[in-house]
């Protein structure tokens, strides 16, 4: 019996995985451990699999299953048999005393061949492998822990848990705000809240205002006024964030910021809605980087964007922020984009201090 880590892309149809979980059954595979992971490929699917015997056979099944080139499989071992989550608690409170072991609780985190401190001001890269198996988590303005593995690649779930991991041992700076003043690179101070229950009709007299190319833009058809039901998803938190965002100076909402859960683990759903006259004055940009930063305190791996093809603002503040734009589809443009490290700048702390400090570790 072998051990073996297997990923693969499977087509998201119905039933597909449950084939994929057959044919490994069928040659005597036993998966002792699985996680679900969001990349740049889509939602990747991970198996730790006990092989009987030869392994070759129960990977061609796997392969003829899976998305073209998706499937990748290296040896594993027991010790990476167990729970993800008790792990990250348990390398969380080894941190609290040593922090300057970070590197080394990062590499087990995600288990890497190598983890060391990294200075983020030198441009050239420490490694000279291929960028998909190298990770850098930064710590701090100036440091962070440079990841290296041979076979496997880094998936944004496993940046955002890094990520995460990196926050926990930083000193507390509280959620990201959800409501407080924001200043767009265009100069504009806006006032951006929590819509609630009571903005029913604020919210409906935005859709009033915009044009129909600008509700098109949002929800694929012309909506002058939102039904009940939208009004009612919009408004319950049960279904995500939806933020209104006012001039600093009062008056009624200009624009509409969605952050909503997903059926896909680790992963939102963003859209806004920008008032005609308030557009191209960065609030789109604003409110993207405000829900990113809330993303990122849920512990989300990735935020995605649907619209129109003919969207450009959408697309062009999705490029500004990172995100890979698919090709349209059916006259629909997806955008994706990994949020792990959106974070804002942390207060000087003890780790964060060893990071900056002339001849702390990895100097």
């Amino acid at each position: 019996m072998a051990l073996w880590r297997i990923r693969t892309v499977v087509e998201d149809r119905p039933g597909r995985l449950a084939g994929l979980v057959d044919a490994m059954a069928s040659q005597g595979g036993n998966i002792v451990g699985l996680s679900i992971h969001a990349d740049a490929a889509g939602v990747v699917d991970e198996f730790i699999v006990d092989v009987p015997h030869e392994h070759h056979t129960l990977l061609r099944e796997v392969a003829r299953r899976s998305v073209t080139d998706s499937v990748v499989a290296v040896p594993a071992q027991p010790r990476e048999v167990g729970d993800d989550v008790t792990k990250a608690l348990l390398l969380t409170a080894r941190l609290r005393s040593e922090p300057n072991r970070l590197p080394e609780a990062l590499g087990e985190l995600l288990l890497a061949d190598d983890a060391r401190w990294t200075n983020l001001t030198r441009p050239a890269p420490e490694f000279p492998e291929e960028p998909e198996t190298t990770l850098v988590v930064p710590v701090g303005p100036l440091r962070g822990v440079r990841l290296r593995r041979v076979d496997q690649p880094f998936t944004w779930t496993e940046s955002a848990r890094a990520d995460a991991l990196v926050r926990s041992v930083l000193p507390p700076t509280g959620a990201a705000p959800t409501d407080g003043a924001v200043a767009t690179h265009r100069g504009v101070d806006l006032y951006v809240r929590q819509a609630g229950a009571s903005d029913a009709e604020a919210i409906q007299r935005l859709h009033a205002r915009c044009s129909p190319e600008t509700t098109r833009g949002r929800y694929f058809s012309s909506m002058r006024r939102l039904t009940p039901r939208m009004l009612g998803v919009f408004c319950d938190p049960e279904y995500g964030l939806t933020l209104l965002a006012r001039p600093l100076k009062g008056g009624e909402p200009i624009a509409l910021a969605h952050l909503m859960y997903t059926l896909d683990p680790g992963v939102g759903e963003i859209a806004f809605l920008v008032e005609d006259s308030w557009q191209q004055r960065g609030v789109g940009t604003a409110l993207t980087g405000a829900l990113t930063a809330v993303a990122a305190d849920w512990g989300l791996a990735e935020v995605r964007a649907e619209t129109v093809a003919g969207n450009r603002a959408m697309t062009r503040i999705m490029r500004r922020k990172g995100a890979t734009v698919g090709l349209p589809r059916d006259g629909v443009v997806q955008a994706r984009l990994p949020v792990a490290g959106t974070v804002p700048a942390r207060r000087t702390g003890r780790l964060t201090s060893l990071m900056t400090e002339p001849g702390a570790a990895g100097a």
